[in-house]
């Protein structure tokens, strides 16, 4: 048996070189087996799609991506972070995915077409391995691309739901029914991120224009996907003014913010938040059931002179739409 390969980042590396160069090390290096020496033995990696317990589960699934779609490229378009060698650090690692699909996926054969798609990886760090993971995929553009049916990959994904992915679906969304929002005035995204993240998002899941025109520059811009884009702060509010019509009894809470300066004036910050309610506006052609709903996403501001200028956000539509289909 061939010795395994040694990876060149440690814990000692900068934050922001260590995973650009593990990502692309396992990725376009094809060194997938350096997944356990940069992931911890027992590490979880949470998504709206599924759990993964392990290391080894890591590589399993690693090397099933690239027998679907071998040419595989992952483009770092941003990491934000927070934290310190000492402490462990908190990074979300936002990357464009570009791939031919050459091999059978959870959507079907092979249709030789090319996709991209925007994914957002938060890791903690601790000891210079990736100890937790919540991993952000829109799937539904995925399925989208390789021209499958939505409604049919929706319930394929509801099917292969294990009791744990359900019953960690129905605890979050338990855990988020239970947060208190705090109260927020006019704050510096810069001096106080996190009741920047509250009361913006605060704004965007309750309605309030007044303070959602406060928090975005009037040129703001939404990017959902590489595909799906909003421009001017009245496109945004509407955007999630039409999330807020399919979701009743809606709560929400912002689990974890970590923020980095952006030239002399700006601020850049990830915020990975959770949403909960009932299924209560037609989506998709699906009419409400009030089945519960627990939406899981990140999103990256880059804030200019105090405002929002640019947005990306990621979250798993298909995964949501999986959860208000008829179980039966």
């Amino acid at each position: 048996m061939s010795e395994r390969r040694t990876g060149a980042y440690g814990p000692d590396d900068d934050i922001v070189d260590y995973i650009l160069g593990i990502t692309y090390e396992i990725w376009e290096e094809s060194g997938v087996d350096l997944i356990h020496q940069y992931y911890a033995e027992d590490c979880v990696v949470w998504g709206l799609d599924g759990i993964t317990h392990g290391a080894q589960a890591v590589v399993d699934g690693t090397w099933a991506t690239l027998a679907a779609f071998p040419d595989r490229k992952l483009i770092a378009e941003h990491v934000i972070w927070s934290g310190n060698r000492e402490d462990g650090y908190y990074t979300s690692h936002r990357l464009l995915s570009m791939a031919t699909n050459q091999g059978p996926t959870d959507y079907g054969p092979a249709t030789g077409g090319r996709i991209r798609m925007t994914n957002i990886a938060d890791c903690v760090i601790e000891d210079g391995v990736i100890t937790r993971e919540w991993l952000i995929r829109d799937n539904m553009m995925f399925a989208n691309q390789l021209a499958a049916d939505p409604l049919a990959a929706a319930r394929d994904m509801r099917a292969r739901r294990t009791d744990e992915h359900r019953d960690w679906l129905e605890g979050e969304a338990a855990r988020t029914s239970s947060v208190v929002v705090p109260e927020t005035g006019p704050v510096d995204p810069a001096a106080d991120p996190t009741t920047f993240a509250w009361r913006v998002l605060t704004a965007c899941w309750t309605g309030d224009r007044k303070t959602f025109d406060t928090a975005h520059a009037p040129y703001c811009v939404l990017h959902r996907s590489p595909f799906r884009h909003y421009s001017g702060r009245i496109a945004v509010f509407d955007y999630y003014q039409s999330l807020r019509d399919i979701i009743g009894d809606l709560r929400f809470s912002v689990d974890h913010v970590a923020t980095q300066p952006f030239s002399t004036n700006g601020t850049d910050i990830a915020v990975r938040w959770s949403v909960t309610g009932t299924h209560a506006g037609t989506v998709m052609g699906v009419p409400p059931t009030g089945l519960p709903i627990y939406i899981l996403g990140v999103t990256h501001w880059r804030c200019i002179a105090g405002r929002i200028a640019i947005e990306m956000t990621v979250f798993d539509d298909l995964a949501v739409l999986s959860q208000v289909l008829d179980p039966a």
